[in-house]
């Protein structure tokens, strides 16, 4: 899951990503890919922030709610128990791990953007299996 929080209005935007690397460990260094086009590259080319919540094996349904481009964006958070993290940016309280970060880079690559994001805190809150999707099905059980 991709967040960040709009400056002007405070709004919080997030969706579902399929992915995200790890791309340097001095200092730490991550990537997302997100369409060009989307809200939420935007907001966090607007922003410069952004935080990522990897997804327990119980997430399914806010997975689900994230990636559907056509729900609200206020209604997005609805589910979850949501903190903010040291950017502002949304974290899941009950996530497996999750990473705040500043944007170094940006990077077109077709009609996606490849961010490189300065990770600033991290934390762990919940030791749990991660959700795992797969050739269009999740797999909630899988791992654990």
């Amino acid at each position: 899951m991709v967040t960040t929080v709009s400056d002007a209005d405070g709004h919080r935007y997030g969706m579902t990503a399929s992915s995200f690397t790890s791309v340097a460990t001095d200092p730490p260094l991550i990537s997302v890919c997100l369409a060009s086009a989307g809200t939420t590259y935007r907001m966090i080319r607007r922003s410069g922030v952004f935080a990522v919540s990897v997804l327990g094996h119980d997430h399914t349904s806010i997975s689900r709610r994230f990636a559907t481009a056509d729900s609200p964006y206020s209604d997005r958070f609805a589910e979850g128990r949501w903190d903010t993290a040291w950017t502002g940016a949304p974290v899941l309280a009950d996530a497996p791990a999750w990473l705040d970060c500043v944007v170094t880079a940006c990077h077109q690559a077709g009609d996606h953007t490849i961010l490189l994001g300065s990770v600033q805190d991290a934390a762990t809150p919940r030791p749990v299996a991660p959700l795992v999707y797969h050739a269009r099905t999740y797999y909630e059980g899988l791992l654990r």
